[in-house]
């Protein structure tokens, strides 16, 4: 019997995007695109790519993940996110979020509509409505990456949220961790890992981001303890200077200027 992965890791490629984000303030955000191989167990499975972009004052942020290679091309893997908002005083408000998951006959869509006025969220899932109150300040899947952002930016410890799911809004907290120097398709860059806290659970999801480079996340991982690992290394960047030409490793700076680089 042919036994297929987990559909939540299959389409990891969108969930482990909950981490990539860049870290600008909201006063100089701008727009930006990455693009990323994915890994499933050390082997190259798909590619995601990443963009936000600006349409007068509406910010969109999007991620596309696709299978390319292996089970995943197989079974037509795909999983694209979006969500759209507005800064305002300061802050980044989402307005909209939708993911459509695509796996073989495996066909779900869900969004999130936001009403700040009445301060409730309407999500809809497979044509069912649930409206849920906004207790507390919330985004969405796409939009933590750009609140997460801002408090990095800020050196801001306080890296707790609130989310809106399927069916419910949940507590999402995150910590920082020491910089570390890391090896990428961008040569060796400094790095500051996050990563979800998670309690009494065997699933873990952490990424590296490069300061130099805005904060991008250069590397994400996302899976089970004894299970599968879905990793993610950037492979292009282009920031609003221009695309970013790929520098020397870490053994070349080790032993070129002395930098160190462990």
């Amino acid at each position: 019997m042919t036994h297929f992965p987990d559909r939540r890791l299959v389409f990891s490629l969108a969930a482990i995007l909950l981490l990539a984000w860049n870290g600008l303030a909201y006063a100089d955000l701008k727009p930006y695109s990455a693009r990323y191989s994915v890994y499933r167990n050390g082997k190259l499975t798909g590619k995601a790519d990443v963009t936000l972009e600006q349409v007068d004052r509406t910010w969109r942020l999007k991620s596309e993940g696709s299978g390319t290679h292996g089970l995943a091309r197989i079974l037509g893997a795909r999983d694209t996110e979006e969500a759209s908002g507005r800064i305002d005083q300061g802050h980044f408000v989402p307005d909209h979020y939708s993911r459509h998951t695509r796996l073989a006959g495996f066909d779900e869509l869900w969004s999130a509509n936001f009403d700040w006025t009445a301060n409730s969220v309407q999500v809809v899932q497979d044509g069912e409505e649930t409206r849920l109150d906004l207790v507390h300040p919330a985004v969405d899947p796409l939009t933590l990456k750009l609140e997460i952002r801002q408090r990095l930016a800020e050196n801001n410890p306080d890296l707790n949220f609130w989310m809106v799911d399927e069916v419910r809004i949940k507590e999402q907290n995150f910590r920082q961790l020491r910089s570390e120097w890391l090896e990428t398709s961008l040569g060796c860059l400094e790095t500051i890992p996050v990563e979800k806290i998670r309690v009494n659970s065997t699933r873990y999801t952490r990424a590296w981001h490069a300061p130099g480079l805005d904060h991008v996340a250069v590397r994400i991982e996302h899976g089970k303890t004894g299970g599968d690992h879905m990793e993610m290394r950037i492979t292009e960047l282009m920031l609003e200077s221009g695309a970013v030409t790929p520098g020397q490793g870490c053994a070349a700076l080790q032993s070129g200027d002395g930098q160190e680089a462990n």
